[in-house]
């Protein structure tokens, strides 16, 4: 007998097989879905198998089902793979300016992530 499932409920699935784009998954009556790259938290990931290996099984939300009965899940909801946010300190133009000594020049390449982030952390807080 296979077993309903709905929009919104949670299940038990065992990563089948990992890409770069997110993580296949199955139930245990062998139901398949995808866990894409940007269900598995709300951070960005840049790599799946920092998160997830094949074999491990995860609780996920279904988000989606389609007629083939494939489904769409997330993870952002599960307790261990949401981001901790945590107030930063505010630090005074001083320690920026030893900071940037201790670690000397740096590309914008390294540097453009960094101010992404800054420039994020700044709009939630507002």
């Amino acid at each position: 007998m296979t077993k309903q499932y709905r929009v919104g409920q949670f299940v038990k699935v065992k990563v089948t097989g990992i890409q770069p784009y997110g993580a296949f998954v199955k139930t245990h009556d062998d139901r398949e879905g995808l866990i894409h790259i940007s269900e598995i938290m709300n951070d960005y990931v840049h790599n799946v198998n920092q998160f997830l290996t094949k074999g491990q099984i995860v609780k996920a939300k279904i988000i989606g089902i389609e007629d083939n009965g494939k489904m769409s899940l997330t993870l952002k909801e599960n307790e261990y793979f949401k981001v901790k946010e945590h107030k930063k300190k505010r630090r005074s133009i001083l320690e920026k300016i030893e900071e940037t000594e201790r670690y000397g020049f740096q590309s914008l390449q390294e540097m453009m992530p960094i101010w992404i982030q800054e420039a994020k952390d700044r709009m939630n807080n507002e």
